[in-house]
């Protein structure tokens, strides 16, 4: 799952859409979709959707998330036109919105809960990119679900959430303590700085969990629905200053849109050859139609205004839509009817987490 801030709230409805279809379709009242998977990846919003499903939290709970939660988490949006140099001097030396309630929201869902607790107790493997902010090296938050992955067994998953989703600009650094030394304090930035779409992510973790049993990989990879980004630069009009980079803000928007595209095509690229040479790997994409400026003006990643959390939810409602009329049609499946059918048509029931075995 892509990361995107607000409009996590798109991911979330698609799959809570799909979801209430195929337990429509099965005759029971809710799926455990975060158990329909053996492997969940996300960064950034999308890595609180991933812990949030493998922790058991309910798709109906994560998008209250983003309804309730969300004007209050990005309390001062960036602005356009002539409002942006008020909102870049207001902000010029802080982020612009406090992280002190997506860590209250975060705590509220996981509690103490940590990376080997939620493997013990759900036996789901989690992978959420982040990045070291003092070393400018990549990182991946995992679950102990190897022999050798032990490093991270201690964190709380509140922390890797916050971690993963310290967007610069928007939010600030997450700062902690290690949980195994106590004198060591960590400073995490953003993982969509390095892995916005961390299809690649699962497909290498896959390929180490299969080993040579030469099990096949079914990979789907859901996006946010992004806004178009970019634009008409005339010769000789290259030199941009603070101003027309937002001071560092598309500058961020080009770094995760490149490689997030650079990296579902290398999945691809990867699938297929992969299977040439006998590890088959399947990569499943559901992705967004182009939308209407006037829709995709409220589809920012700070968007929360009720017209932002509507866009994102009509469009949601219509890709998911989309989706399910593929596996329901007649005549030749397509890879998303089939992968949507094996994966939903398989997921067990939701049971509340006192039921739980």
């Amino acid at each position: 799952m892509d990361g995107g801030g607000m409009r996590g709230l798109y991911t979330a409805t698609v799959l809570e859409t799909v979801a209430q279809h195929y337990a429509a379709r099965r005759g029971i009242e809710t799926l455990d979709v975060g158990k329909a998977f053996d492997l969940l990846t996300g960064t950034s919003t999308g890595g609180i959707l991933a812990a949030a499903l493998a922790a058991g939290v309910p798709l109906s709970g994560i998008i209250s998330l983003y309804r309730e939660d969300g004007p209050k988490i990005f309390t001062d949006p960036m602005p356009s036109g002539w409002r942006l140099p008020l909102w870049l001097i207001r902000n010029r030396k802080k982020a612009a919105n406090s992280n002190a309630h997506l860590k209250m929201a975060l705590e509220g869902f996981f509690g103490s809960e940590t990376l080997k607790d939620l493997f013990e107790r759900r036996r789901v493997r989690l992978c959420i990119p982040a990045v070291h902010a003092e070393h400018h090296l990549s990182k991946v938050f995992k679950t102990p679900h190897l022999e050798r992955l032990t490093r991270d067994r201690n964190y709380r998953l509140a922390d890797v959430c916050l971690a993963t989703s310290a967007a610069p600009v928007y939010l600030p650094l997450a700062q902690f303590t290690h949980p195994d030394n106590p004198a060591l304090s960590q400073t995490f930035a953003d993982g969509g700085l390095w892995a916005n779409n961390p299809v690649l992510v699962g497909l290498v973790e896959a390929l180490e969990i299969v080993g040579d049993t030469r099990r096949s990989i079914e990979i789907l990879s859901v996006g946010t629905c992004p806004v178009p980004e970019g634009g008409v630069i005339m010769p000789g009009h290259g030199d941009w200053g603070l101003g027309h980079w937002k001071v560092g803000a598309k500058v961020a928007a080009l770094a995760m849109n490149s490689q997030a595209y650079g990296h579902a095509s290398m999945a691809k690229l990867l699938a297929d050859r992969f299977t040439a040479l006998g590890q088959v790997v399947n990569v499943v994409r559901l992705d967004s139609p182009p939308r209407s400026p006037e829709q995709m003006k409220h589809m920012t990643l700070d968007g929360s205004l009720p017209e932002a959390l509507h866009a994102l939810t009509q469009a949601a409602v219509q890709d998911a839509e989309a989706a399910i009329r593929q596996s329901d049609g007649g005549g030749v499946p397509t890879a998303v009817a089939t992968m949507l059918n094996d994966l939903f048509m398989k997921a067990p029931e939701y049971q509340k987490p006192s039921e739980e075995p």
